[in-house]
């Protein structure tokens, strides 16, 4: 079932299958990442649900969560768990939600809280008042720059025409991944720009020249819940785009899924917002997030992608990670291969770190996140107050 060879026409109709599934019950933003044809799949006995996943050696690390009915996960959790078990592996399922929380419990998972989740609900979000102002700013400066957004869908072009797209959309993630300090893309966390099928994601791209001109930035989207819930998952810019060209794509995107009575729309993780110490929960994860949070902006900036999103004023929700047995320095290790998220480049990383120490004055507005009122049952590690350093006003991701 999960390790027989498959003819095309099976892997096919499994793709079919899974995309399905990831549309219709997938209950976070990276539900629909599992759909791009890199994982292995265990499905449930009777096919109705599956877990997608990718195995370092005898780490099997979980993308997207328990993708079926809501009455069937907990069998397949128990069915999957018996892979594990029979196989010796250590599993992480990452970005689950409270409410799927007791099933892991009573498997015997170890839980611990991996961040939160911005979400804005559309349907009552209007963008007037003071708290979006500065959302609205950001937008009309790109509008009197001529700068329009428009969705492109792979219908509309030619094989010809949709490549020519691609050629660009890939241009502008190369230059924007040249000033962070990774060799190439975070894997497995981040979705492709470029997927094997587009399937039912979306692409947004804002154009110069009233429409006309050169791609300044684009975003894309990826539904999850049946439809009801879209995540923005990728945007990238080119680093001379019009000041605010994201917060613009973001707005318009926003509006269009609103329009369609989209309910909510993710902004995607922001990990160790809020970082909570829960029974049982793994220090070593808290620690390393803690540190990542506070210390370790040069390698990737949790702190910047706070102040970004937090602008939107979302509503957070918590999410968390759940390791059988246990999560240790070895699963770690695993986990920040698969993603290459410390696959470095010296040069980069030296400049950004020299950049923290003689650029300070530019990160003093960065937002922080509140502490979070929690049940009784749980108990909060404050952290040590700190001074900051801060980002710029418009945040560039």
């Amino acid at each position: 079932m999960n390790n027989t060879r498959e003819s095309s026409a099976e892997v096919f109709s499994s793709h079919e299958r899974l995309e399905e599934l990831a549309y219709r019950y997938g209950q976070a933003y990276d539900s629909y990442l599992s759909t791009e044809g890199k994982l292995e799949q265990f499905w449930s006995s009777d096919r109705s649900s599956v877990v997608a996943y990718a195995r370092i050696g005898r780490f099997v690390h979980v993308q997207g969560g328990l993708l079926g009915p809501v009455e069937e996960r907990q069998a397949l959790l128990k069915e999957f768990f018996e892979f594990v078990q029979q196989n010796n592996y250590v599993a992480t399922f990452y970005n689950i939600g409270e409410s799927e929380l007791p099933l892991f419990r009573r498997q015997g998972f170890q839980v611990t809280k991996w961040g939160e989740e911005p979400l804005l609900d559309v349907q009552n979000l209007t963008w007037s008042g003071h708290d979006y102002e500065w959302v609205r700013r950001q937008a009309n400066y790109c509008r009197r720059q001529d700068a329009v957004v428009t969705e492109c869908c792979p219908i509309d072009y030619s094989a010809d025409e949709w490549d020519e797209l691609m050629a660009e959309i890939r241009a502008i993630t190369a230059e924007c991944l040249s000033t962070k300090p990774q060799r190439g893309e975070v894997r497995f966390f981040n979705g492709s720009v470029d997927p094997p099928s587009w399937d039912r994601r979306r692409l947004f791209v804002a154009r110069s020249d009233d429409g006309a001109g050169r791609i300044e930035g684009f975003l894309i989207c990826l539904p999850y819940d049946d439809g009801q819930q879209w995540a923005i998952e990728t945007y990238r810019h080119r680093l001379d785009a019009p000041r605010g060209v994201v917060p613009f794509l973001i707005r318009e995107a926003v509006d269009s899924l609103k329009s369609e009575g989209v309910q909510s729309v993710s902004l995607c993780l922001c990990p160790a917002v809020r970082y909570e110490r829960l029974k049982n929960d793994s220090w070593i994860i808290r620690r390393c997030l803690q540190f990542g949070f506070n210390y370790a902006s040069a390698f990737f900036d949790m702190p910047g992608e706070y102040h970004f999103k937090s602008r939107f004023r979302p509503r957070f929700v918590r999410r968390f990670i759940c390791h059988w047995p246990q999560a240790s320095v070895g699963s770690m290790c695993s986990t920040v291969w698969l993603s290459a998220a410390l696959d470095l480049d010296l040069k980069k990383l030296v400049h950004n770190v020299w950049s923290r120490f003689t650029r300070p004055k530019t990160r003093r507005n960065l937002a922080m996140p509140k502490e979070r009122e929690l049940a009784p049952t749980e108990v909060v590690e404050r952290p040590r107050r700190r001074v900051e350093e801060r980002v710029p006003a418009v945040a560039r991701q």
